[in-house]
């Protein structure tokens, strides 16, 4: 059973149809890149995932529930990043999480929300208020709330809209360890590109309240794909390479660029970090993701 399934989703506001028969299909363990045009559907097709409005037809199943009526129990399993999250300025961070574990019943007592600050590169010791916080420390934050309940799967919207490239890079980063260490299934709804070619495995474009395209970002070599992976060791690498499937094209410095064949990328950095290389950074080498979403969006915003 995926992780989430929609078919033929549809919803309108006041007259006007928003989504127009909407499908997609996302596995346990993907992060799911939800591109579009703003205005698209994007924010409107979570919303309906997580059960915030009625939708007006189709299906929707997460984790093999639906959200219209199985919201409660749902809620367990999911969490959300919403664009706009509500922090609360005048509260530390630590007692910022410490609220939201009481509201899950969680008990709150012992250091845990310590370790959740820790694990999102937060300082529980800081008790300035939030609303001293750097844009990047507060998405930070907002990730660890939406952490709180440990869940399975988690939607995101905009994560990193607004924050610089090192800002970006650092989210990216924690979100590629979250789901590397836990299996977390991510939905990332978004319009930024960088997002996508750095995170996801697979695609959906949604323009005009359809989904024109579904699938890997890389089309044109669904099973072959070039990446440049930064270790930490300096850069030191076997003089044997033996990685199935991951071939050697070029060593730099600290960065190595290989070819991937029949594996995702999280599969081929697993391989490779368990094989002795420490990669501490990973980029795609992807010409066509850009002209795959200017092909599918009639509007060709970015």
């Amino acid at each position: 059973m995926p992780a989430i399934e929609i078919q033929e989703l549809q919803k309108s506001f006041e007259g006007c149809p928003v989504l127009r028969g909407v499908s997609l299909t996302v596995n346990h363990g993907d992060i799911y890149g939800f591109l579009g045009p703003n205005g698209s559907g994007k924010t409107t097709t979570l919303r309906l995932l997580l059960g915030i409005i009625p939708r007006e037809g189709g299906n929707i199943s997460v984790l093999g529930l639906d959200p219209a009526t199985s919201g409660p129990a749902l809620r367990r399993w999911v969490n959300a990043l919403p664009e706009s999250h509500g922090l609360y300025g005048w509260m530390s961070a630590g007692r910022y999480l410490r609220f939201f574990g009481e509201l899950y019943g969680m008990d709150v007592s012992g250091g845990d929300h310590r370790a959740r600050l820790r694990r999102v590169g937060l300082d529980p010791d800081d008790a300035r208020p939030i609303r001293t916080f750097s844009r990047g420390m507060k998405q930070r934050l907002g990730l660890a709330r939406a952490m709180i309940n440990d869940p399975e799967v988690l939607f995101l919207d905009e994560p990193t809209n607004g924050l610089d490239p090192r800002g970006r890079r650092e989210i990216h980063d924690l979100l590629l360890e979250l789901n590397r260490m836990r299996n977390l299934t991510i939905l990332i709804s978004t319009h930024i590109l960088d997002d996508v070619e750095r995170l996801c495995n697979r695609i959906a474009i949604l323009d005009h309240g359809l989904v024109k395209y579904e699938g890997t970002a890389h089309p044109a070599a669904a099973e072959r794909r070039r990446y440049r992976f930064h270790l930490g060791n300096g850069g030191k690498i076997p003089a044997e390479w033996n990685f199935p499937g991951i071939s050697l094209l070029g060593h730099q410095d600290n960065w190595i660029t290989c070819l991937i064949e029949g594996r995702t990328p999280t599969q081929a950095i697993n391989t490779l970090i368990a094989g002795g290389l420490p990669i501490i950074e990973a980029a795609a080498v992807n010409d066509d993701l850009e002209a795959l979403y200017l092909k599918y969006t009639s509007r060709g915003e970015s």
